[in-house]
């Protein structure tokens, strides 16, 4: 077997068309994205970032196959040969190359939309004789002749108006396309004995090519997606799970939104978009209420992984637990308090140290109920481990601003 480390064409062939694998998949994604937030096939600029996303995706797909179904002798002369932006062209040297990659006839219309776009329009409106509106005339076009769906027209402008039944016709067009050249990309890498076809976990090529979508509908993904987001603002809205990160959001007094609007706000987050006018409404909020960069600052703590709430809810321990023995607390108040902290902290955050602190605060408890006090028990207890607490989670020495 060949060294793909030192063979230069297998190197290229699995690492460099590796990366291309990632470029593509990173493209056609974000198309499928930029499908999703539009709303009427009209504005140019929404037209373009969707057929210049999928045009880049597809074309570097095509190109990869190329490279994996030719034998490479003249290294100039094959890379020279890769300068062109023709899907149409790129897809008949795969079939030229007897990869029988079978295409539907209105998959083959989308290639050859996509070329168009790429060739004539991409920056056609550099030239001074091009019509306006060259996207909207080829989307609304191939729309047209290829959709036998049901779609409405604008009234004012007569274009045609995007809904999840033409989102799921471009997602199965996408997809079918996307999912055929990254079959044959993986059977040709197999043959070679390269691994071409390997993609990052989570990544957006993965979404793209290794998910399993009914008709190979990429809107799916888009669904999936909206719906994940959707469940977790319920979850966040009404759970009643104790957690150092909800007690943090908890915590914080939120604007005076227009509860009105919420839900537009909320269709237009999970569509990947931030509008201006929430954005504008929370400038107007941080005015009225003279919120410095601390309540910047607050926010952009919350989605921030890097952040460990947890050890922020071990300081409101620590506290806790220096007024208990410093004689700031009584002993029925502290046991109380210090069960309710500490139940805010996964089971995985606690250690056997914690664990024992919260069993000697519930049999203290348990025996104060029964009309037993042993609170001196208990602070000769806490007394003797709270050095064992400060050490393991390296509290000594140690200022905190609660």
């Amino acid at each position: 077997m060949t060294d793909i480390f030192k063979d230069p064409i297998l190197h290229y062939k699995n690492f460099k068309m590796g990366t291309e694998i990632e470029i593509a998949g990173t493209f056609i994604y974000n198309g499928m994205k930029e499908l999703e937030q539009i709303n009427l096939f009209d504005i140019e600029s929404e037209m373009f970032m969707l057929l210049y996303n999928l045009a880049v995706g597809i074309e570097r797909l095509q190109k990869v196959v190329i490279v994996l179904s030719e034998n490479i002798e003249d290294i100039t002369i094959f890379e020279d040969s890769l300068k062109s932006h023709n899907h149409q062209d790129l897809h008949n040297r795969i079939i030229r190359n007897g990869i029988a990659i079978r295409l539907s006839t209105r998959e083959n219309a989308f290639l050859q939309l996509l070329s168009i776009f790429y060739d004539k329009h991409r920056y056609g409106r550099f030239h001074v004789s091009t019509e306006l509106k060259a996207e909207k005339l080829e989307l609304s076009n191939y729309i047209r002749r290829s959709f036998k769906g049901n779609y409405e027209e604008d009234f004012f402008s007569g274009s045609i108006r995007n809904n999840e039944e033409l989102k799921d016709f471009f997602g199965r067009v996408i997809g079918s396309i996307s999912k055929k050249y990254y079959i044959e990309i993986e059977r040709l890498a197999r043959m070679q004995s390269i691994y071409t076809y390997e993609v990052r976990y989570g990544s957006k090529a993965e979404k793209v090519f290794i998910q399993e979508f009914r008709k190979n509908s990429l809107q799916e993904q888009n669904i999936n997606e909206k719906i994940a987001a959707k469940e977790l603002i319920v979850f966040l809205m009404k759970t009643k799970d104790k957690n150092p990160f909800i007690r943090y959001i908890n915590d914080i007094e939120p604007l005076d939104f227009d509860i009105a609007m919420a839900n537009d706000y909320l269709e237009q987050v999970i569509a990947g978009t931030i509008s201006q006018e929430l954005v504008s409404t929370v400038e107007y909020e941080y005015l009225e209420n003279d919120y410095s960069v601390e309540r910047v600052r607050q926010m952009d703590v919350i989605g921030n992984s890097n952040v460990h709430f947890d050890f922020a809810q071990i300081y409101r321990c620590n506290g806790l637990l220096k007024c208990f023995l410093n004689n700031e607390v009584e002993c029925y108040t502290f046991a109380n308090e210090f069960l309710e902290e500490v139940s805010y902290l996964d089971d995985d955050y606690g250690n056997s140290i914690l664990k024992e602190m919260s069993v000697l605060c519930r049999n203290f408890l348990k025996q104060y109920e029964n009309g037993m006090d042993t609170s001196k028990q208990l602070k000769e207890q806490f007394h003797e481990i709270y050095e064992e607490f400060k050490e393991f989670y390296c509290l000594h020495d140690i200022q905190h601003e609660e």
